[in-house]
């Protein structure tokens, strides 16, 4: 469990200023944050086989299509369904 000197030293370090109240919600979402992650390192632990099945499992760099640059359409055909325009912007509420 985080303790309140704890949250306190960390609202010190970002500069932060919390009420009482706004500290014993702080600390409740910070002893949730801390269980879950707690849940995350317990699942994987001493089973580095489950790490690499993931990172195994990810598409390799190579197999990305190839990047190919395309014209784009025309100004004048993109802005042709705005009701206002200037120049290559769209104008909110007409000119």
């Amino acid at each position: 469990m985080i303790t309140k000197e704890e949250v306190l030293k960390l609202a010190n370090l970002a500069r932060l200023d919390f009420s009482d109240a706004e500290l014993d919600k702080i600390i409740g979402d910070m002893d949730e944050i801390i269980a879950f992650a707690d849940t995350i390192n317990n699942s994987v632990e001493g089973d580095a086989e489950k790490i690499r099945n993931v990172s195994a499992s990810a598409t390799p760099a190579e197999d990305f299509r190839e990047d190919v640059v395309k014209e784009s359409l025309p100004n004048e055909k993109i802005l042709s369904n705005v009701n206002a325009s200037k120049g290559m912007f769209c104008v909110k509420g007409g000119i």
